[in-house]
Parts: C-alpha cells; structure tokens; sequence
C-alpha cells in the first residue's frame, strides 16, 4: 500500500526530535504517525499489542480487589493509556511522556483513536523522562506499562538504555506495590531483556500477540511480564 506523508508539527526533546507526520493511504485513509529523529514510534493504526498489554498485566496483578493505580511509561498515540482506563478498579493513571506537543497532540489527532483518553479524570500527565520518574518512585504502583521507543532492543533514544538493564529493571521492582506487575512491549522476542528480568523478578512471561494481530491483519509482538511473587 501507498503512503502520502505531510510534516503537522515538531518538538524538540532531551531524547531526540519529534516530529508529528499525517499520512494518507491510497484506501482514502487518513491517519498520524510520531517519529523520533526520523525514526518511527507509534501511529494512529497497528495498536493490537499496545492495547492487550494493559489486560494481560491485569490478568497476573496478585492480592484482592482493590483501586488501582497505573503508571504507563510513553503515551505515544494513548492507545496503552485507553486500555488501562479501561480495566476494572482503575482509580489512577500516571502517564509520563517526554514530549510536552505529545500531549497535546493527543487531544488534537490522535483523540478519534483513544477516545479523548488524556482528558479522563483519572489521568494525570507529567512531562519529563521516563527514567527519573521510575527512580523517584517507591512502593505505589499496581501496573506498570511501558511503551517507550521500538522496545529494549531497539532503542529509539540511546538514553533509555538504562530502563532495559538491571539497575533500571530493578528501579521499576521498587516502584511497584507487592504484588504488582511490570509489562514491557518489544516488537520481537529479546532474550538478552528476558534474562534481565529474570535476574530481578520471581516470575516472567513472554507472550507472543502474534495470534491477536493476526486477526486484525497486523504483525505479532511480544510482551513481557514481570513479577515477583
């Protein structure tokens, strides 16, 4: 399929450019894509793996019911952050996301997709790194989901690296409330990321959407699932 592409807007960022791209399809479609000093992120199509992440790490979440809390590490397009809203018990998303205009971008374009998802009271947006908000965090997250560059083994911004190695994974164990439970998304299986995970955490799964995507015409990921008890 064809692909006509247009520069919509443009931000400057600690981690890289991000440029907001709209793209016409030879279908008629019209949509938007993010990328990262010409590299691509995330889109208004191709979202089965994002959105299944939030339910699949619900689905492992241990203890008795009570009101979530959820961190989703890249809002990107918000279809990670439409999912967990989405999820029973949710009483709180924390989104952190690098690019100020993401957001707004979000409630300008990408709003249609997400159903206006940034907007919803239970959201709470901090712009800034990703990494630092891990590190400042202790103890009060149920689920956390992170969608942030191409996955671990394909780093959209060479400074994320430290969220994918032990010191990093370890950050993200101590962030999470007894219990809770780290998903992380990668377009394909990394068993170098899969064996750092099962340095810190009791219990990791990888699970392969490939099923799931087939059955909307998209490509299989993969998600990791981590924790400790």
């Amino acid at each position: 399929m064809q692909f006509r592409y247009e520069d919509v807007d443009a931000e400057d960022t600690p981690l890289g450019r991000l440029t907001l791209r709209r793209y016409h399809a030879e279908t008629g479609e019209v949509g938007y894509e993010v990328r990262i000093d010409g590299h691509f992120l995330m889109a208004s199509h191709g979202a089965h793996s994002e959105q299944a992440m939030a339910a699949l790490a619900r689905e492992r979440l241990a203890g008795e019911p009570r009101p979530l809390t959820v961190l989703v590490g890249g809002l990107g397009a918000g279809h990670t952050l439409r999912a967990a809203l989405d999820l029973p018990d949710v009483e709180r998303v924390v989104v952190v996301e690098i690019g100020a205009r993401v957001v707004d971008w979000n409630r300008r374009y990408f709003a249609e997709v997400n159903g206006d998802a940034v907007s919803d009271p239970r959201v709470a947006v901090q712009v800034g790194d990703l990494a630092d908000h891990v590190r400042a965090t202790a103890g009060g997250v149920d689920l956390m989901l992170l969608d942030v560059d191409n996955g671990p083994g394909w780093l959209a911004a060479p400074g994320n690296a430290w969220l994918y190695e032990d010191e990093g994974v370890r950050a993200c164990l101590d962030a999470l409330r007894p219990g809770g439970v780290l998903a992380v998304w990668s377009p394909q299986a990394n068993p170098t990321f899969r064996e750092t995970l099962r340095r810190v955490f009791a219990v990791v799964d990888e699970v392969d959407t490939t099923e799931r995507g087939r059955a909307v015409g998209e490509p299989g990921d993969v998600i990791y699932l981590a924790h400790a008890n």
